[in-house]
């Protein structure tokens, strides 16, 4: 299958698995959870990770581009582990690379 068609496919799973996760929370088991909470966001990095090789930007925004999309991959893997110092660290460079990805809109917008 062609990247143009699996973009929007991996989109809207991804949406679609946020929404039964939103849905399903109260009754979903907290073994089950941790994949069913992993599954849209990898869904949504893979997916923004093959639209950007499709648009081929420059490579300063493909190289920012990138740290979100595998943002979301890592917040993925992070949902999978077992709790413990390496999930914790993980869980916080989720954090400092979603900042950063701020950081850098914020400097964009105000050019």
């Amino acid at each position: 299958m062609k990247n143009s068609r699996l973009v929007p496919i991996l989109a809207k799973c991804a949406l679609l698995g946020a929404g039964v996760l939103l849905v399903l929370n109260p009754f979903v088991p907290a073994d089950v959870h941790a994949y069913l909470s992993s599954l849209p966001l990898a869904l949504a990095g893979l997916g923004y990770i093959l639209l950007q090789i499709q648009l081929k930007p420059p490579r300063r925004i493909f190289g920012k581009r990138l740290v979100l999309a595998g943002s979301f991959l890592l917040w993925a893997v992070v949902q999978l582990l077992p709790p413990g110092r390496l999930a914790v660290f993980l869980g916080d460079v989720v954090i400092a690379a979603y900042v950063l990805d701020l950081f850098w809109m914020m400097q964009d917008q105000r050019e």
